[in-house]
């Protein structure tokens, strides 16, 4: 049921070209382990594979700083030839998260993904606590992208189990060792926290600027994706909050919902005080179908074949909200349903879907002022040569005042 409420849209979402992000909450022992492992198997044994598509499957657990692969793959590329399981997990000059000495499987049917499933569930690191016998000491984190074969798309989903919470009596009988797990356990689940309150301030209109602290944690880095506000694809995160049943664990439950509430879309209030936003006319969520149609014939206009594309046909009837969600393999779908099965069809598909997305992150990043109007480019220059002027105005007073204190000193 679960499952197939919260996780089977995102797995649809990652077979389209788009992110998907499941992660469980909750202190030690209330559950989270079996939950992702059981959503893990049903996802198994779903249509995610195609002679369309190929699949592949990584599995590492963060504890701290040290990242370990749990698949690791019989072969390496180091020097002395042997197997290592500290990967490393950094950012490109690009932007792009990259990940070294992660072994990625591809897997071609259910039986196979099932096995990586169990094998990686195997290794991962557990202690016994107060609360739990066999704890997760580490956040697990199972990678599952889906690349189209025909359109080189790729999407990806995440499925992390977080390591269990512990409040300090539930700590307080630890060693040395598992102390500083613990501390190392919080500190990342509240980066991740910040992370998440950040990102929902970020969603707010005028809040664009909002700097989100995901480089402060591996865990968060690895999902930039989905915290950074300039990113090309539609993400979707789904967070599963683990409460125990116990009476002598309210106070637990309780911190473990207020933890995972900012995750609750945001929505304007219907509060009578509430301040009139201006309206952008450049924010392509907010055209009309004719908005998007006109917006598409001048995109395509300097492709090849571009006079073949009907693009009243090409938007089919869609608003400009509903034309952003589409997924990247949609763009190529339509292009290809017009064009035929040609190179002309991939030129189309990727100037419109990047051009969609560039307008998007544009609109979501677009400064305003306290009272929701829109501050254009040339404003916010004019406002920066004011701030200038103003700078300099108030040196040449202070240094006219110096000039006056030194002569009267003088006399």
């Amino acid at each position: 049921e679960i499952y197939d409420l919260a996780c089977a849209p995102l797995v649809k979402r990652a077979l389209n070209g788009q992110v998907g992000v499941i992660f469980a909450y909750g202190q030690t022992g209330s559950g989270k382990t079996h939950t992702m492992s059981g959503i893990l198997e049903i996802l198994s044994a779903s249509d995610i594979f195609s002679e369309l598509s190929d699949v592949s499957f990584s599995y590492i657990e963060i504890l701290g700083r040290k990242i370990k692969d749990c698949l690791p793959s019989t072969t390496s590329d180091n020097c002395g030839g042997e197997e290592t399981n500290d990967v490393q997990i950094g950012e490109g000059l690009n932007g792009a998260v990259l990940i070294r000495n992660m072994a990625t499987h591809t897997v071609s049917d259910a039986a196979q993904l099932n096995i990586f499933i169990k094998r990686a569930n195997a290794t991962r690191a557990t202690a016994a606590t107060a609360k739990n016998d066999s704890s997760s000491r580490s956040h697990g984190v199972a990678m599952l992208k889906v690349k189209n074969k025909k359109t080189t798309v790729e999407g990806t989903l995440y499925i992390i189990d977080l390591a269990g919470s512990e409040s300090s009596k539930d700590s307080k009988d630890h060693g040395k060792d598992r102390m500083k797990e613990t501390k190392e356990i919080n500190a990342s689940l509240m980066v991740l926290k910040e992370c998440i309150r950040a990102r929902t301030n970020a969603a707010r209109i005028g809040k664009g600027d909002t700097h989100v602290p995901f480089r402060q944690n591996k865990l968060t880095l690895l999902m930039k994706d989905v915290f950074d506000i300039g990113c090309s694809r539609l993400c979707s995160t789904v967070v599963i909050a683990a409460c125990s049943p116990l009476a002598c664990d309210i106070d637990h439950t309780a911190g473990t919902i207020k933890y995972a509430s900012p995750l609750r879309v945001a929505v304007i209030s219907s509060n009578n005080k509430q301040k009139k936003i201006e309206h952008d006319v450049h924010d392509p969520a907010l055209w009309s179908n004719d908005g998007i149609i006109q917006w598409v014939q001048s995109t395509v206009s300097a492709c090849v074949g571009s006079e073949k594309i009907d693009a009243k046909m090409f938007v089919n009837g869609l608003t400009g909200v509903q034309f952003c969600a589409l997924p990247e393999n949609d763009f190529y779908t339509r292009a290809e349903t017009q064009l035929g099965d040609n190179e002309e069809i991939v030129e189309i598909a990727k100037r419109l879907y990047l051009g969609l997305w560039t307008l998007i992150v544009d609109a979501k990043t677009r400064k305003r002022r306290p009272d929701g109007s829109i501050i254009t480019p040339e404003q916010e220059q004019e406002e920066r040569r004011q701030l200038e002027l103003a700078k300099v105005e108030k040196a040449r007073i202070w240094a006219e005042r110096e000039k006056h204190l030194r002569s009267d000193n003088g006399i």
